[in-house]
């Protein structure tokens, strides 16, 4: 059934599912605003009414997707005590994430005003979802720290810089042509990522 007019949230959620449809299935070049309109049901002219870009409906796909990830991990970030088991599970969920809305466009680049900073509700959206997976992460390492008593007291924002830029990397690597360039598949990669920062870290002996 088509979404009535004047229903504003439930028309925005029309526009949004038909956008991460076409993200899912052809990637951010076929993120077209004509298409992604004609899959909501609605005007060309409409759908600017709500996304005045495409770069600013990919920035909300993108904090909708970063919601879904939090949940996603949210529960091992609790409760995992083994730190080799965690990032490789955190870093595997990022994968998926990173081959739709990482590996093709850089969105905070593009987004952000000559000064890096970004401004408008969307990008606003897009960092606080950020934000929130980092510090379920942060509250996850904390734990762990504190429940090896032996393993000191790193800067922990540095420590989650190093483990988040390292996820990136592994993602960026396996989701395009350049996988071919190494002998190892993604679980040997990420297993041995963890390991090594976790001892790094003093996580692990």
């Amino acid at each position: 059934m088509a979404t009535k007019w004047g229903d504003r949230d439930a028309r925005r959620r029309d526009i949004l599912t038909a956008g991460a449809e076409l993200l899912a299935d052809k990637g951010y070049a076929a993120l077209q605003m004509r298409d992604v309109a004609k899959g909501a049901g609605i005007s060309l002219g409409t759908i600017y009414t709500y996304f005045a870009t495409k770069e600013a409906l990919f920035a909300e796909l993108y904090a909708e997707r970063l919601t879904l990830l939090h949940k996603a991990i949210e529960p091992a970030c609790v409760a995992t005590e083994d730190p080799v088991d965690l990032f490789v599970l955190v870093a595997t969920e990022y994968l998926d994430v990173y081959r739709t809305y990482g590996r093709e466009l850089n969105i905070w680049s593009l987004l952000a005003d000559t000064n890096g900073e970004t401004t408008s509700v969307h990008t606003e959206a897009l960092t606080s979802a950020a934000h929130d997976v980092l510090a379920l992460l942060h509250n996850s390492l904390e734990r762990m720290f504190r429940e090896r008593s032996d393993a000191g007291s790193p800067q922990m924002t540095n420590a989650l810089t190093v483990l988040w830029a390292t996820m990136t990397g592994l993602a960026d690597q396996f989701t395009g042509v350049r996988h071919r360039l190494h002998r190892t598949d993604w679980d040997g990669a990420a297993h041995f990522a963890a390991t090594t920062l976790t001892r790094g870290l003093g996580l692990r002996t």
